[in-house]
């Protein structure tokens, strides 16, 4: 953070005055928007008010730059520490509005899904903790659901129906990662917009026009003449997607598409072509980073990938699980050829480390090409394009996978006149302090400048030396001259060293900074201003070269993208083949849809997050699921039921993006088309939703989306209500899933009668635990293994003692415990024939008791009876 900071300054109190109250005229903003100042053409910024609060705590730590002036306050930022705010507000999802200072007109906006103009006008990367794009969305509702998903150059179509709780919508938004949606303000749905809410960090814009009528404007994006026929060559129509189009409509006019120099392609979505997710499983099965955690928290940061490519790749496969069992194999096949071949591995890994954000740096080449000045800077990002071309030979000899040899070899083939068009025109061999630039022999006037950029050079050089002899000072490794951002060459001693200056009229100090003392001498100063002169007059005649060799390089945008995803897609085989080899996982084998052998069988399976940190002795448990594929687990608390149901959810999501699994050789799983959870409890109190409500709504949602090819994790539900009532619910959705959806279902629960189930449907159900011992003291030890039975106990007590709940409390609630325990146990119905029996016996009984009406005797008959029938009666009396 700089630590200068920029004064709001103002001619007159008057202006003062003016300036406070044009910012209070401004139109009412929500609390999710964030609005900047720019003044003098973006020298500095200003945040007032609530902004001011927001900005001082969360991005300079600290309250004590607020200033207050005409009772508002305020906050001053730098260019550079605007670029940070920025960064800020959009990562956190907040929408951005930039005003200019004079006229408080609206200078430029954005927001996590609109990020392309500011990213363009303040040259700043953003970069998202999934490593995904910015991707942005628009919803329409109608008989179907109409949806527009566009992400850099891409436009998605899609249109589908949908149930009562938006599940499928819901996984569409995850797969493609979509971080903000476009929704009509007139929309009053509520549960539309309940499972909106429900997507972590989606922002969720109000539009007020969804545009029927976009032909002409698709066509201007898409770069055809016949819109009707470049649908239907993506198997679309303007009649079956009217709503699709329709949104596309609206996002044209949110993001200014018209005015984009961008040619985009069209593609057809189909939302069962991958794995459903819902937004309780990203969640609970940790893909993605959530806070400033230490370590590996996520499955996303399990894989190390050496490019920014690679990332983005990898966050893409973990929304996008596979369900054609082709495409696994052929991933499965290529992480083996890595992992059986160490000098392939660690040769490629060498060679990505190496490569560039190939799509970032053609972004800014673009972005080049529409702003001057910098000329040399975007000819650097050239260079780093073709020393990536040039270095893929030494890639080449080492990689024998013909699924990325064949399209390397055709990149490289048609990238061969890009090489000779950089090698003709720029200077490739350059000192660490110089920028690239045009040949000189490329144009004849720049040959004269160069000379004399050349000649100025070497007497600096020798100035340099001469310093060196006349200070006694060994140059470049004690006295180094630099080229400073302000001051040109210039020369440099440490501070101590620098006491050699004094008293020497022949050497003016500059700066002292942290890396010593910065200084010239007359000489070295005239010397460093004909060089910077002859470096402007170069900059200048080079300009319009520059311009046509960055147009020649775009012309070959399509190539080296193909180039960006082969290099990716090697990135994270690579990266799975890597963690299967330090965390000893094995391939496993899958079953598609339909097939008879569908079973989950797992040998010492590991949750891989949990096993992978330094202060955690994993303990490996089986899994067997084949025919019985509704399981129960009951425990103590913190026995291990919520990691084994979870670690079953992340191994069968890591095995459909091909990676290796965390189990035995010989594990098998089914492939399957949704992994859904109701896992944890938390209410939404600004949402208005309890704890309760929000189980039921994702316990609605994994009802309406399940089918016989899902796996369903649940997690302790019903504990939100009464204890009846939370039974019933777990019973009666027990019975549903085991009966009707017939999926493969994980119930971890404290209900230990659910276990029940498993005599009233023999061999679908099977009951595990969670083994903990407990000796004479009634402590225990838990053992963190899963075995075949029930437990009786929950051993909640025992969590509250490890807590060190007082004594008295810990004793009171023991006694409770027992006398509930000591209570007869709910009323059970009796079966036909002990009601038949009991009737009978009942009538032998009272015409003993009318020969011989003694009420005693009555109750002491009854009271020694064993009919349950008649126990029943003896119970009410």
């Amino acid at each position: 953070m700089s630590s200068t900071r920029p004064e709001l300054k103002f001619n007159g109190s008057s202006d003062e005055r003016q300036y406070f109250k044009k910012y209070s005229q401004l139109p009412e903003k929500e609390s999710t928007t964030v609005r900047f100042i720019s003044h003098n053409n973006h020298d500095y910024f200003t945040v007032l008010k609530e902004d001011a609060d927001l900005i001082a705590e969360n991005v300079y730590r600290s309250r004590a730059s607020i200033k207050i002036s005409n009772g508002t306050q305020y906050l001053s930022l730098s260019l550079q520490n605007f670029k940070e705010s920025l960064k800020f507000c959009l990562k956190n999802h907040y929408k951005v509005e930039i005003y200019d200072s004079k006229t408080f007109e609206l200078l430029n906006s954005g927001s996590v899904g609109n990020l392309e103009s500011l990213s363009e006008e303040f040259e700043i990367e953003f970069d998202f903790s999934d490593g995904s794009n910015s991707c942005i969305a628009a919803i329409k509702l109608g008989k179907k659901i109409g949806v527009c998903v566009i992400e850099d150059t891409e436009i998605y179509f899609s249109e589908f129906e949908d149930n009562d709780v938006f599940s499928n919508l819901e996984s569409l938004l995850i797969q493609l990662g979509v971080n903000e949606v476009l929704i009509s303000a007139k929309v009053e749905n509520n549960k539309f917009l309940q499972a909106l809410e429900k997507i972590n960090n989606l922002v969720v814009s109000a539009v007020n026009s969804f545009p029927k009528d976009v032909d002409q404007d698709l066509s201007k994006l898409l770069d055809t003449e016949n819109i009707e026929l470049t649908l239907a060559s993506k198997g679309l129509n303007s009649t079956d997607y009217s709503l699709s189009l329709s949104c596309c409509g609206a996002l044209i006019q949110y993001l200014d598409l018209l005015n984009s120099s961008k040619t985009f392609t069209l593609n057809k979505y189909n939302l069962s072509t991958y794995m459903k997710l819902d937004s309780s499983t990203m969640k609970a099965l940790n893909i993605f980073p959530s806070g400033n955690n230490k370590g590996v928290t996520s499955i996303y940061e399990l894989f190390k990938c050496k490019t920014a490519a690679g990332s983005r790749l990898l966050s893409q496969w973990l929304k996008q699980p596979l369900i054609d069992q082709g495409t696994i194999t052929e991933r499965q096949k290529l992480v083996e050829s890595m992992i059986d071949d160490t000098s392939l591995r660690v040769e490629t890994q060498d060679f990505l480390s190496g490569v560039p954000d190939i799509t970032r740096l053609l972004k800014k080449i673009s972005t080049g090409m529409k702003k001057s000045g910098g000329e040399n800077k975007k000819l650097n990002d050239v260079v780093h394009l073709y020393d990536t071309v040039t270095s893929l030979p030494k890639l080449m000899d080492v990689l024998n996978i013909d699924y990325y040899t064949t399209p390397l070899e055709k990149n490289q083939e048609a990238l061969a006149r890009f090489c000779e068009l950089v090698e003709t025109t720029i200077t490739l061999d350059i000192d660490a302090y110089e920028d690239h630039k045009i040949k000189p022999e490329f144009d004849a006037s720049l040959v004269e400048i160069d000379g004399r950029m050349k000649s100025a050079l070497e007497s600096i050089n020798q100035l340099h030396a001469d310093a060196g002899d006349d200070l006694n000072m060994e140059i470049n490794k004690k006295l180094k001259l630099e080229q400073h951002q302000v001051h040109g060459w210039c020369l440099r001693l440490t501070r101590i060293e620098s006491v050699v200056l004094r008293n020497n009229k022949k050497y003016q100090e500059l700066q002292t900074q942290k890396s010593g003392v910065i200084f010239t001498t007359k000489e070295l100063k005239n010397l460093s201003k004909e060089y910077g002169k002859a470096c402007e007059e170069y900059n200048i005649k080079q300009r319009e070269v520059i311009r046509e060799v960055l147009s020649l390089t775009l012309t070959y945008e399509s190539v080296f993208n193909s180039l960006a995803s082969t290099l990716a897609h090697l990135d994270v085989i690579t990266s799975f083949a890597i963690a299967s080899i330090l965390n000893s996982y094995t391939k496993p084998t899958l079953y598609p849809f339909n097939e008879s052998a569908r079973k989950i069988n797992l040998i010492e399976s590991r949750h891989p997050l949990l096993e992978v940190q330094d202060d955690i002795n994993f303990i490996s448990n089986d899994v067997t699921m084949d025919e019985n594929r509704f399981v129960i687990i009951t425990g103590p608390n913190m026995g291990g039921k919520s990691t084994y149901i979870r670690q079953i959810g992340v191994i069968s999501l890591l095995a459909q993006i091909g990676s290796f699994i965390p189990a035995n050789e010989g594990a098998e799983l089914p492939i399957f088309d949704a992994i859904l959870s109701r896992v944890g409890a938390g209410d939404s109190q600004l949402k208005g939703l309890s704890t309760f409500m929000i189980e039921m709504l994702e316990t609605s949602s994994i009802l309406a989306t399940a089918t016989e090819n899902s796996l369903i994790i649940i997690d302790e539900l019903g504990r939100g209500t009464s204890t009846y009532d939370g039974f019933g619910l777990a019973w009666s959705i027990s019975e549903h899933l085991i009966t009707d959806k017939k999926c493969f279902s994980m119930f971890a629960t404290h209900f230990h009668e659910l276990n029940k189930l498993s005599e009233k449907y023999s061999g679908k159900v099977q009951n595990l635990h969670v083994v903990a011992q407990e000796n004479e003291e009634n402590d225990i030890t838990l053992m963190y293994k899963v075995e075949p039975g029930i437990s009786d106990k929950s051993f909640g007590i025992h969590v509250a003692e490890l807590v060190k709940f007082p004594q008295k409390i810990i004793n009171m609630a023991k006694r409770k415990a027992e006398e509930l325990s000591e209570e007869p146990p709910l009323k059970k119905q009796c079966s036909p024939q002990e009601v038949s029996e009991g009737m009978t016996r009942l009538k032998e009984i009272l015409k003993s008791w009318r020969a011989n009406p003694d009420t005693k005797v009555l109750q002491s008959t009854l009271a020694g009876e064993s009919n349950k029938f008649i126990l029943e009666i003896v119970n009410n009396l």
